[in-house]
């Protein structure tokens, strides 16, 4: 019997201890949480929670979702450094309410992910069986450095256009048309918008 797969994503704050307003990070980082839980509900698996410190973790159903996702948690915190494993694999244990008290392959591989996020200094590593796993972590570290090009503005916008039209970001930035057009027309968003879609793609096969 083919077991059921799952996908544990685990996300540390980088040295949270040097950071500055720390009270007002964890406040920012419980709500960045619940938005996710909101935003997400019907991929999770079971809820995200704070679990040690500074470490958060979730599961979800698919991998499909799981970059988009941790991108946006990256948007809602706003700069603070982050670390992130995304395991792929079987659960061990029985499925809970919130991520909480859970083991099996997909936690280990998200764990292991997350050490090695840590110890390269990238912000994601997928963590799976298979030759893949290079690929994909290869096509995820581009990203990222393309993401870092890119002016906070832009981000934001780049991000509201998955899921509105021009028109309502040029309403809630309080810029021009022509502003979101020249965003999403140039080269390196196009590019990069090419490679998360093919990213998306292959996450779906996974599980």
């Amino acid at each position: 019997m083919k077991k059921q797969m799952y996908c544990a994503i685990i996300g540390d704050i980088n040295q949270s201890r040097a950071l500055p307003e720390r009270a007002k990070i964890q406040r920012n980082f419980q709500k960045a949480i619940e938005a996710i839980n909101k935003e997400y509900k019907k991929e999770i698996a079971s809820k995200f929670i704070l679990t040690l410190g500074d470490e958060f973790q979730g599961l979800l159903h698919r991998a499909t979702e799981s970059y988009r996702l941790v991108r946006r948690f990256q948007d809602i915190m706003g700069g603070v450094p982050f670390a992130f494993g995304i395991g792929i694999g079987s659960l061990a244990t029985s499925l809970k309410k919130e991520a909480l008290g859970m083991d099996g392959e997909c936690f280990h591989f998200a764990r292991a992910a997350l050490q090695q996020a840590k110890k390269k200094k990238r912000e994601v590593i997928f963590g799976f069986d298979g030759e893949a796993s290079k690929l994909t972590n290869a096509l995820v570290g581009l990203l990222e450095k393309e993401w870092g090009k890119l002016t906070p503005r832009q981000r934001e916008i780049v991000q509201l256009l998955k899921k509105h039209k021009p028109n309502e970001i040029t309403k809630k930035l309080k810029i021009s048309r022509q502003a979101v057009w020249k965003t999403s027309k140039t080269t390196l968003v196009s590019q990069m918008n090419d490679a998360e879609g093919a990213l998306h793609d292959f996450l779906r096969t996974l599980i």
